[in-house]
């Protein structure tokens, strides 16, 4: 009988991507944000240490500041800078609503492979989970380019998670999981349930990433590659369903889990 390793999981990290979140208007999605803002309370209730790393800041800035959808680099960052104050502040009222506070926390791939840097990190999300708040990190836009490049934040969850020994990453996304061919060939897919290594036939079902160039199902199993060597289990999921994190509790829920 197969053991489900969420329900084992201590330390959990929290990825919510910008698809999942920023509804066609350019704004956020706050049902969804309800959802998996309460699916975390419990899962704090019951003692676990949870945190998020959730996209969404250029998206919200490019609405706030009037940008078409295609922006250059430079205009990424600005929308960044600007979008992130919306994104906490939609994280905050909802945590609110539950007697809970958040912290922001604003790092670049590089910081997490620094060795100070990482430690800085390190003792900064000790001490917030120690105090009760919960630290929400989004990749370093404003000054940083990796993830506005290729990763959506998948890489960074990654990165964090192996840096604080988690024993479980939650990819959120818009899709149950990974497919036996990509989202286009859908209708003729079968959604992949257990992983236990990543291969080039893996690799093959993930596809490309999107035409612009950003995340997409293969940025996440890379995040997968990188989590299964320090041994941390890897859960990609969609959000759009009730109780998208508390539902993995149950192997029947329709998920692709990485072990």
């Amino acid at each position: 009988m197969q053991i489900n390793s969420f329900n084992q999981s201590k330390k959990i990290v929290v990825k919510i991507g910008s698809s999942l979140i920023i509804n066609k208007k350019g704004g956020v999605k706050k049902q969804v944000l309800k959802s998996i803002s309460e699916d975390i309370d419990k899962l704090l209730k019951k003692k676990k240490e949870v945190i998020i790393v959730s996209s969404g800041a250029i998206a919200l800035g490019k609405k706030k500041l009037g940008l078409p959808d295609k922006i250059n680099l430079n205009q990424s960052q600005a929308a960044a800078a600007r979008g992130q104050i919306e994104l906490i502040t939609s994280w905050k009222n909802e945590f609110k609503k539950l007697n809970r506070q958040v912290a922001q926390i604003l790092l670049s791939p590089s910081d997490t492979q620094n060795k100070k840097s990482s430690s800085n990190a390190i003792a900064t999300l000790d001490n917030l989970l120690k105090l009760g708040c919960i630290p929400i990190i989004n990749e370093n836009d404003t000054t940083a380019t990796e993830e506005i490049k290729f990763g959506d934040n998948d890489i960074l969850a990654a990165r964090i998670s192996k840096l604080i020994n988690a024993d479980c990453l939650v990819l959120l996304s818009n899709v149950d999981g990974l497919y036996t061919s990509p989202p286009s060939k859908k209708e003729q897919s079968l959604l992949v349930k257990n992983v236990s290594s990543i291969n080039k036939k893996i690799m093959d079902m993930a596809g490309e990433a999107s035409k612009h160039g950003k995340g997409g199902m293969i940025s996440k199993i890379k995040a997968a590659e990188i989590c299964l060597k320090e041994k941390c289990s890897v859960i990609i999921t969609s959000g759009l369903k009730q109780n998208p994190i508390t539902s993995l509790s149950r192997l029947s829920s329709k998920a692709t889990r990485f072990n």
